[in-house]
């Protein structure tokens, strides 16, 4: 057990080296930040807009992937790629330190009658429809960790969207497990989960 988890950590390592080599500089992305995404992500990170992701306090390792992709054409979209395909690796590198800093806001919760199924499928998955836990990766506390993002109090509608574009195949870099998991689950537990992932402090 113990030499499984050594290999399964030295081999994280080695993966996550390149983006561990590139710390940012929090301190020079305040302007940057403040000109290029404090209107969609709020000036702190933490969005007020559903449709726009919380960053404040996310995995700068998972934040500086995801601006790469974007830059790459991995992940798509059409408001973050134009903002991103100027900035240099150094500037993407200072926006996901800044971010990772900064201090995220409690979630907003939609439906409460849902925290109780959302939790369950959190913490125990669904075994009759092959959904594993999702504390196996983000955490029990939603934090999150490394290239696996914090989702606790991320805002409900953006979880959901991300959960659509997973299952649809719209969204392929990263995870792939997570399109596996979101075409397994029914539109009701998707909610669920993201209701309860958002209550997370």
């Amino acid at each position: 057990m113990t030499s499984h988890r050594f290999g399964r950590a030295a081999a994280l390592a080695v993966l996550l080296a390149p983006l561990a080599a590139q710390a940012g500089d929090a301190s020079k992305a305040i302007s940057l930040s403040a000109s290029l995404c404090a209107s969609c992500h709020g000036e702190d990170g933490n969005s007020a807009v559903p449709l726009f992701p919380k960053l404040a306090g996310q995995q700068a390792v998972y934040l500086l992937r995801e601006l790469k992709d974007y830059k790459s054409g991995k992940r798509t979209s059409e408001v973050m790629q134009p903002i991103v395909s100027g900035l240099s690796d150094d500037d993407l590198a200072n926006l996901a330190a800044f971010y990772a800093a900064q201090k995220p806001a409690p979630g907003t919760v939609t439906d409460p009658s849902l925290l109780s199924v959302g939790k369950n499928l959190y913490l125990k998955g669904n075994d009759a429809n092959g959904i594993p836990t999702c504390e196996s990766c983000h955490e029990v506390d939603g934090s999150g960790g490394g290239k696996f993002p914090r989702v606790a109090g991320q805002n409900v509608e953006y979880s959901l969207e991300q959960f659509r574009l997973y299952a649809a195949g719209k969204r392929t870099n990263g995870a792939r497990v997570m399109k596996t998991i979101a075409e397994r689950m029914t539109e009701q537990e998707t909610r669920a989960v993201a209701e309860y992932m958002a209550s997370m402090p």
